[in-house]
């Protein structure tokens, strides 16, 4: 059974076999047939499309030739080209309709190629007729010129012959002239018929037939010729009037200079005979001296007259009327021999007295040299007196020490200053009048000192500089110790009222006696000498009330003495304020930060239990009240005494009241210092205004002003940051 069963398995197999192999080749052989197909279609479609495209050669002559052959060829191949006889149909209907056109546009070409060969016949024709004509006119017109020119040449016969006097030659120039106009006038209306023309004279090939036929040719060529010619004859007539008139002018000219030639030699002789006195026909020794004299008003020398009798004269007679013209030379020559004597004299002359300016301008350079010398002595002076302006000296002087040293320093400053200027103003007189010769010499010279003189001007500088710094550190130094002196005074009134348990409108009574509102200086120094632990000298007390009485009207006014009693501190560690004296049991107003401001109310006052300093104080950002520590148990100091100094960091303008819509009376830059006296007052718009007042600038050097800020806009002033304590 498995015997079988495997036989069945391989007939089957061979009977798959079998009809693969029989399906493979069916299918071989229609791929046969169809590219027979194929090929039968792509031949028959070939030979089509080759009988279309012979169109493309179509002419009208064997356009219905190709169109029957065509036809033919389509009607064998057409039913064998398959899916392509469509298409090959279409392009045979296309090919056959553009032949159709253009044959066309040939016949219609070659009509009017015809039509225009008709009309450019007509037109040579037409031209040839009026060069014909134009011609003619202009034959006649060269003829005419040339008649005209024969009268020129009859005219300027005469002008080949001999020599003519001037009346003479001006005749017969008038007559050669007029002769020449008249040719001129008949060449000028030759030429310009010849430009009205020139069209039809000279005719264009390019407007002629096409073609280029030689019949056209030869009319073109010769009209040229013959217009070439004529043009020929009539500047042939043209320049024989120009050489005719030419020649006119040049033989009245030469008869000009005859005649001027012989009036000369006449004029001579005139003047030879006029200086022979003895009329032997020769001037001697001196006749010839005389001549020179009353001719030239020059004495001729006696070796020179000798020298001339020996060059010209003849047999020791003198000099004959022949060689006249050679004696007037020889005057001439010896004129201006004496004359280079003279100059080379004059020259010696200016040479000996320009060396001797030089040497006086070299003298006077040598002076002013002497004079930089001693200025650079000066200088050196001016570096000594500055000295002990320098920052590692400028330290160690007092006040009056430096004062001292500014006041040498300035005055020899200024001596050296007006020095240098004298010997500016000597060098300047030295370029002044200058002989032409000398002045680049001079001026090198002058451009040599003022280069020295430079040279001092980067050491005054320096020096200047050593003095405005030493100047600024005196004011420094001086507003220091003013304000050290306000702040001991203020320290002094502010302890004798918290003895005696004063408030600030107490205090201000017990200055001012009288009750006028203002503090006098007897007032004032009589309360000062009141303060225990306190000792001025009258200086001193002169300066602090002189700080004070700001108006200088004799009288210290309330508001100024409340701003004095003031004492402000700066807290320089992070604190806090409280509601009450004692730290215990009392609670937080708020944070203190670093740098803010606050006014002392009351204190410093001592807490026994827990050894610390504390003040009554209001914060002058937001005006916040209560205690503060100064310094704690540990001598930590979170608090010190700072006067309310500031420095602007942003340009504002200080106004004369109160409102910022006042009078501005300065406008302050960035970095200006000033000094609060008033804090957070309100205009009458409800805007935080501060009063303030200039510390004099950067230097301290100018006037103190006393005006309106804009004050603090929701916190700290903006426009104002604090000032070093340095400062």
């Amino acid at each position: 059974e498995e015997k079988m069963r495997q036989q069945q398995q391989e007939q089957q197999r061979q009977q798959m076999e079998a009809q693969r192999r029989q399906q493979m080749e069916e299918l071989q052989r229609r791929k046969r047939e169809e590219e027979a197909r194929t090929r039968l279609e792509q031949h028959a479609a070939l030979t089509a499309r080759k009988s279309i495209n012979d169109l493309r050669a179509a002419t009208p002559e064997n356009f219905a030739e190709l169109c029957q052959k065509v036809q033919e060829v389509l009607g064998q191949e057409l039913p064998r080209c398959g899916s392509m006889a469509q298409r090959c149909q279409q392009d045979a209907a296309e090919q056959i309709e553009q032949a159709r056109q253009r044959c066309e546009a040939v016949q219609e070409q070659r009509k009017r190629d015809e039509e225009r060969k008709v009309e450019e016949t007509q037109a040579f024709e037409e031209q040839q007729e009026g060069h014909k004509k134009q011609l003619g006119e202009l034959v006649g017109l060269v003829e005419k010129a040339e008649a005209t020119c024969g009268k020129l040449k009859e005219a300027a016969a005469p002008l080949e012959g001999g020599a003519f006097t001037a009346a003479q030659a001006a005749d017969l120039q008038k007559v050669v002239n007029a002769a020449g106009a008249e040719t001129k006038v008949a060449c000028k209306e030759a030429l310009d018929f010849v430009l009205a023309q020139r069209q039809r004279l000279e005719p264009a090939s390019a407007l002629l037939l096409s073609t280029q036929a030689e019949e056209v040719k030869k009319f073109v060529d010769d009209a040229r010729e013959e217009l070439l010619n004529l043009q020929k004859r009539i500047a042939e007539c043209l320049t024989l009037a120009i050489t005719s008139s030419v020649a006119a002018k040049a033989a009245g000219d030469k008869a000009v200079k005859r005649d001027t030639a012989s009036r000369r030699m006449d004029k001579r002789g005139a003047g030879f005979d006029k200086y022979d006195k003895n009329r032997d026909g020769f001037l001697n020794e001196k006749e010839l001296t005389e001549y020179a004299k009353g001719e030239f008003g020059f004495a001729v020398p006696k070796d020179g007259a000798a020298k001339i009798m020996a060059l010209l004269a003849e047999a020791k007679k003198g000099v004959p009327k022949a060689k006249f013209h050679d004696l007037k030379v020889a005057v001439g020559v010896m004129r201006e021999e004496e004359a280079s004597k003279d100059r080379i004299k004059k020259a010696q002359e200016r040479k000996k007295f320009i060396e001797d300016k030089k040497a006086a301008y070299t003298a006077d350079v040598g002076k002013v040299a002497e004079s930089i010398e001693e200025v650079d002595k000066e200088v050196k002076k001016a570096e000594e007196k500055a000295v002990p302006l320098k920052a590692e000296e400028i330290t160690k002087l007092s006040a009056a020490d430096l004062s001292q040293a500014l006041t040498s320093a300035q005055e020899q400053l200024t001596a050296t200053k007006d020095e240098i200027e004298s010997v500016r103003k000597q060098i300047k007189d030295l370029d002044q009048d200058l002989l032409v010769e000398l002045a680049s010499f001079v001026r090198l010279e002058c451009r040599k000192l003022e280069v020295k003189l430079d040279l001092f001007a980067p050491r005054l500088a320096q020096v200047n500089l050593a003095y405005e710094k030493g100047k600024s550190h005196l004011v420094r130094q001086e507003q220091r110790e003013l304000e050290m002196l306000r702040s001991e005074a203020a320290k002094a009134v502010k302890a004798f009222a918290t003895e005696k348990k004063l408030s600030q409108d107490d205090l201000i009574k017990a200055m001012d006696k009288d009750g006028d509102g203002s503090v006098s200086k007897g007032d004032f120094t009589a309360f000062l000498e009141g303060c225990d632990g306190l000792k001025l000298e009258g200086s001193q007390v002169d300066k602090l009330y002189a700080l004070l009485d700001e108006s200088n009207t004799g009288a210290i006014p309330q508001d100024t003495l409340l701003c004095f009693i003031r004492v402000y501190y700066r807290v320089i560690q992070d604190t806090v304020i409280t509601t009450e004296q004692s730290i215990k049991g009392s609670k937080t107003v708020r944070r203190l930060e670093v740098d803010e401001i606050v006014e002392a109310l009351e204190g410093p006052v001592e807490e026994e239990d827990v050894k610390i300093k504390r003040i009554r104080a209001s914060a002058l950002r937001d005006s916040s009240e209560g205690w503060i520590t100064v310094m704690g148990n540990n001598d930590t100091v979170f608090l010190e005494e700072h006067p309310p100094l500031f420095r602007l960091v942003a340009a504002a303008p200080l106004t004369k009241e109160i409102e910022a819509t006042s009078e501005a009376i300065k406008a302050l830059p960035i970095g200006e210092p000033v000094e609060v006296l008033d804090w957070d007052k309100k205009d009458e718009a409800g805007h935080s205004r501060l009063r303030v007042r200039t510390r004099g600038g950067a230097g301290g050097g100018e006037e103190r002003v006393t005006g309106w800020l804009a004050g603090p806009a929701g916190g700290e002033a903006a426009i104002l940051k604090l000032e070093p304590r340095t400062s």
